[in-house]
């Protein structure tokens, strides 16, 4: 039995150096608790999108302009458990930060377990 510990990320085909610690959330219907005041009263469900959070190294081959202007890209999250989850409609979202640690970026879009 394998246990989730490393990700791996591809984007459009170019698989980018990321540090350990990179998330993935799929997205889908979430729920809400409602509180009255009898008390927990039930849930609230809204949609929210998938979203991977990764921190990629900044080598001088890796140019954060790039990054920041990837739009309805293929992305894949590959555990090294052997399970992986892919979108091909990944968006970057906030602007993404450099620092001394490297390109920290999140990407939103419609991710499924392949």
């Amino acid at each position: 039995m394998s246990i989730h510990g490393r990700a791996f990320i591809t984007i459009s085909g170019r698989r980018y150096n990321s540090k350990e610690g990179a998330t993935i959330k799929l997205g889908g219907e979430a729920g809400t608790p409602v509180v009255g005041d009898s008390g927990y009263a039930g849930l609230q469900y809204q949609i929210e999108a998938g979203q991977v959070d990764c921190t990629i190294i900044a080598s001088d081959d890796v140019s954060i302009t790039e990054i920041q202007k990837l739009k309805n890209v293929n992305l894949t999250f590959d555990s090294d458990n052997g399970k992986s989850y892919v979108s091909s409609n990944a968006s970057n979202g906030p602007v993404p930060e450099l620092s001394k640690d490297g390109i920290k970026v999140t990407f939103y879009g419609d991710f499924k377990e392949v």
